[in-house]
Parts: structure tokens; sequence; C-alpha cells
């Protein structure tokens, strides 16, 4: 049984414009790695906004445990079923790690007696050394700084995992890395881990690989400027 279904959806930016999606149709599971895959342009990154709820669809639905989304909370979808990992992680640059993770709780409405205890275990679990707790987020490496992304979105235990384009910054190395770490929450964990990505290895890592063409019934078409 699927986790998370999208039903005949459609999106474009102005009423009556040009679609970016269209009819689409998918169902994705937990305990499974899928990695979203496409030409640029091609709406890979629209999609995994609205299945975060960032964005609303033009037409049809998004299902998650058989509830449409967009006819719920949306505020709540997202700050408790649904983990977002972005491309440039979005830490707030004053605050440090443990910080970091500690006001995802908050805003989740996560329920600790120590709060910085679980953010302490969850950084060191996703290999953030202790002298790099309490640093400013922006002094830390970029596969460090990816890490605390990832260990915010994870904090407060949601079912589902959205990334958008995790390792796009990073170093070989440190690619299989973040990737180990989603294969652990994803076959350890049993969470849904849906990932846009460029990176053929990512794409050779995941359970299921969708190229967004396929999804997506709208020929797709590339705008080439003319040759001046």
């Amino acid at each position: 049984m699927s986790l998370m279904k999208i039903d005949n959806m459609s999106f474009a930016y102005n009423t009556g414009g040009r679609k970016i999606l269209e009819h689409v149709n998918a169902e994705f599971e937990e305990g499974k790695i899928y990695a979203l895959v496409g030409r640029s342009g091609a709406g890979k990154t629209t999609l995994l906004s609205l299945l975060a709820a960032l964005t609303s669809p033009s037409e049809g639905s998004i299902y998650v445990n058989g509830k449409d989304i967009f006819k719920g909370d949306t505020y709540r979808y997202r700050s408790s079923d649904v983990g977002i990992v972005f491309q440039n992680y979005n830490l707030l640059p004053k605050m440090n790690a443990v910080e970091n993770v500690v006001l995802s709780m908050d805003i989740a409405g996560i329920d600790l007696p120590d709060k910085k205890k679980r953010a302490t275990e969850l950084l060191e679990s996703l290999g953030i050394a202790e002298y790099d707790l309490k640093r400013p987020v922006l002094q830390l490496s970029g596969g460090q700084q990816q890490r605390v992304a990832m260990a915010r979105a994870i904090s407060y235990e949601p079912p589902i995992l959205l990334a958008d384009e995790p390792t796009g910054n990073l170093d070989e190395k440190t690619e299989k890395e973040i990737m180990r770490i989603f294969d652990d929450m994803a076959h350890r964990a049993g969470k849904c881990v849906i990932i846009v990505t460029h990176s053929k290895q990512i794409a050779a890592m995941a359970d299921v690989k969708i190229a967004i063409e396929d999804l997506n019934n709208r020929e797709f078409q590339m705008n080439i400027p003319p040759v001046s």
C-alpha cells in the first residue's frame, strides 16, 4: 500500500498558462529510496515543491495516508509529515547546529524534556563531531552543513523525506557518505525518501528511478535560444 499518491496532478505558474506538469500520476511507499531524474527544466524541483506542499497544484491531488494534503493544514503537514532537505541547506546562519535542530523540533511541536540532548545525539549519529556542534553553521564544511540539514529534517520523525539535489555541492566521497545516511533512513528507519538528482551514482543507488518525462504527459520541449 502506498504512503503517498499523486492523482492526475497538473501545475502551471499562471492561470491558463503553460503547464509545467500535466496529468502526473505516481505512488510512493515506505522503506524505499526514489530518485527523480530528468532534464533541467522538466519540472523535477517543481514536483518536489508540490510534494512538500510549498506550492499548490493547478489540478489534481496529492494524498498521504489517503488524505488530500491540500484539504488540510499544510503548515502542520510540513512540520510533522514531511522533512525537506534543500540543495543550499537553508540553515539559520546565526544559530549553531544544535540550535538549528532544536528549532525544527519546536516548530513541529515536539514535546521532549531535553531537546538539546536529542539534537546532539542525532547530529553525532550523522557524523557531526562534538567540537562542531556549537560552532556557527557557516563555519562548517558543506558536507557538515548537509548533515545538519538532514538532522533538522528528521528530528521530528516525519515518514516522508524530500531532498533537492542533496549532494550537488559535495565531493564524491562526501556524496557517498550522505547517500549512506539516506539509505539508512529508508531501509532501517522505514522512511519514504524521494531525491531529485542529476547524479547517475545516486540514481543507481535508489530502489526506484523515475524519469520526470515518463510521469509528465506534457511533451517536453527544450527552449533553446536562436544563435545570434
